[in-house]
């Protein structure tokens, strides 16, 4: 009796960085392929595109107009204002929180470590009541009570013009490298969605951004992100919500990559549990180091509008990162199926987008769009016044006026469209990387350093330092590392020793610590 011909298997497709071997188990049959559509529809569909997009340009162009002639002081330009309410800061918090890693980035990282990146999300339930307790706290007391506008100069008013310099140059490197991310973003959405350069794509959003921070500040800003930051979350339910419809529902979507790949689904996916933890703890506790986080407490007019922003941050982060989940998990399935290519894992969420058809380009790219402008924008605005304000300060020079500001903006904007467009990595890997930066040089400072008497300006100095350096020393032999030794988290480690220890050893010494009762001692006390 002749034997069965076995079935042919569909080759695994895999991913450059991780070896994600997606089919395994058993093959599963690939539909025939579709038609393409014809050269008209695809025409018309770009052009839909491009004048929505065209359309948000303008929108900004307006943002920026009307941000220009109510932005007058340097309050108004760094801080909105301070009178904005939880539900205004909150969107707009998320928006600039969330950027192009949920909805480009996100999604790839799923098809290559499965449920393993999941746990960079999971701490999302508890990182708006953390920050807001931990960081939220004396930071808007402070703005309350002595006028203060930034995280450097926040820094500076606790520690002293030399901590609040250091801060400031750090501030500058992390912003660069974020705004990195978000080019990147830019790029990826061009070349996938518009058919044009990366580089094309990531100077004209950039451009747009550029427009409203450099004239109105978070003024304009801070309107602007919490429109985008509204957009965001319906388009990132209309998204997941259409991905798993059509990968034929959570369940289908999901018995898929499991008979193909059944390590994704598992409690760490394909990544080692000491990793995934090391995500979970450096998302987790990196919100408390993050400025442009920081930076959206100095916008609330009052103490009791910070105990009603966790709600409304934990809300707003809940509804957008659905789109990570479900386009992640509905894009792995249509891949293994043979439906969707990948040539980088940053192609999953544009190619299942666009298996979903033109209306669905569209949303994405509005999605996306909108999430890379609100994250650049307090990026922009941050290294802008770091630049202009917090630099000079700590020298002992005048502090420069908004006109310094707009064209400091400038000038960020194009180094940045400049890296990320030139990087060869995927969006995950450079977010994980900028966020990391912050919280290695950042998080002993904002969280000990605020808390804690005895924290002297030496020891926070020294603690910046010693964390960003370990940071980017480990970021260069990244793929030698263990698993579970994440540079941000090594770094906020050496931070923290180097702060407590210099601190203790400085006040043991003399019995005192010099420069060490600033503006904030009295409010530390209390």
């Amino acid at each position: 009796m002749a034997r069965r011909r076995p079935r042919r298997r569909v080759p695994a497709p895999r991913s450059r960085r991780a070896g994600l071997r997606l089919g395994a188990a058993r093959a599963v049959p690939a539909p025939a392929p579709a038609h393409p559509p014809p050269l008209c529809t695809d025409v018309r569909s770009r052009g839909r595109l491009v004048t929505v997009l065209a359309l948000i340009v303008v929108l900004a162009g307006a943002v920026a107009w009307w941000g220009a002639r109510h932005t007058r002081t340097a309050a108004d330009y760094f801080a909105a204002g301070g009178r904005a309410s939880a539900w205004l800061v909150g969107v707009a918090g998320t928006a600039a929180a969330v950027s192009a890693f949920t909805f480009v980035g996100g999604p790839g990282l799923f098809a290559v470590a499965g449920v393993g990146s999941l746990w960079i999300t999971f701490s999302a339930p508890l990182t708006g009541a953390l920050q807001c307790w931990a960081v939220g706290e004396p930071t808007v007391a402070a703005a309350r009570r002595h006028g203060i506008l930034t995280p450097q100069e926040l820094i500076g008013a606790r520690f002293g013009r030399a901590a609040r310099g250091i801060g400031a140059a750090l501030i500058v490197v992390g912003c660069v490298a974020n705004l990195a991310v978000q080019a990147r973003a830019a790029a990826v959405l061009g070349e996938n969605f518009l058919k044009v350069p990366g580089v094309l794509a990531a100077g004209i959003a950039l451009l747009a951004t550029t427009a409203y921070t450099a004239l109105g500040g978070m003024r304009s800003g801070l309107l602007a992100d919490a429109v985008q930051g509204a957009t965001m979350a319906v388009l990132a339910l209309v998204l997941a919500g259409a991905a798993l419809v059509a990968a034929g529902g959570p369940a289908a979507a999901f018995a898929t990559v499991r008979h193909a790949g059944p390590a994704l689904l598992g409690s760490f996916g394909t990544v080692p549990p000491a990793r995934a933890l090391a995500w979970y703890l450096l998302f987790c506790l990196g919100t408390c180091a993050q400025p442009h986080y920081i930076q959206k407490f100095f916008f609330l007019r009052s103490h009791e509008q910070l105990r009603k922003l966790p709600g409304v941050l934990t809300l707003a982060l809940a509804v957008t990162l659905s789109v990570w989940l479900a386009v992640g998990l509905a894009g792995s399935a249509l891949t293994v199926r043979g439906a969707v290519t990948l040539a980088r894992p940053d192609d999953l969420a544009p190619r299942t987008m666009a298996l979903l058809g033109p209306w669905a380009e569209l949303v994405a790219g509005v999605a996306v769009l909108a999430a890379l402008m609100s994250t650049a924008a307090s990026f922009l605005n941050l290294g802008a016044a770091a630049v202009t304000r917090d630099l000079p300060a700590a020298l002992g020079k005048r502090v420069r006026g908004l006109t310094a500001a707009r064209v400091t903006t400038v000038v960020l904007a194009l180094a940045a469209a400049g890296l990320g467009t030139a990087s060869g990595r995927t969006v995950a890997l450079l977010a994980i990387m900028g966020w990391g930066f912050f919280t290695a040089a950042f998080l002993p400072v904002f969280t000990v350093g605020l808390a804690w008497k005895g924290a002297g300006p030496r020891g926070a100095a020294l603690g910046m330092l010693a964390g960003a350096a370990t940071d980017i020393a480990l970021e260069f032999v990244r793929s030698r590392l263990p698993a579970g030794l994440e540079p941000g988290l090594a770094g906020a480690a050496a931070g923290m020793v180097v702060l407590v220890g210099v601190s203790a050893l400085k006040e043991k010494g003399k019995g005192k610590r010099e420069e060490g009762k600033h503006v904030l001692a009295p409010m530390v006390e209390g």
